[in-house]
């Protein structure tokens, strides 16, 4: 799946772009640290994928503090996530994602 990370005025998204369908269920899962994924200037990451589902698996070391769906709010570049549901993890980080974006969090091991 090639993916890409969309400087939309200060705020990253990552985009996915869904390969041709295939016969392994797992083709649309992706596999990312967290650490691999750069927050706005208020520790905010919005996640999307108009083109259909996408599932990634979020890896960290970092314990989630809350989830769960936003209520009213803007991130640094003005995207409204009112409506999008979200993890929040130690530290103040939040990622955010749209509904046909399904995220897996794990812990690193070994």
């Amino acid at each position: 799946m090639a993916m890409s990370i969309v400087d939309d005025g200060g705020d990253l998204k990552l985009s996915a772009t869904p390969p041709a369908p295939a016969a392994n269920s797992d083709a649309d899962h992706i596999t990312l640290s967290l650490n691999d994924l750069l927050p706005d200037s208020n520790g905010e990451i919005v996640v999307m994928n108009p083109q259909g589902h996408l599932h990634l698996n979020i890896v960290t070391d970092l314990q989630i503090s809350e989830s769960g769906v936003a209520d009213s709010h803007f991130t640094a570049d003005g995207t409204d996530v009112n409506g999008l549901s979200f993890y929040a993890f130690e530290g103040g980080m939040r990622l955010y994602y749209s509904p046909e974006v399904e995220i897996t969090i794990a812990s690193h091991v070994g």
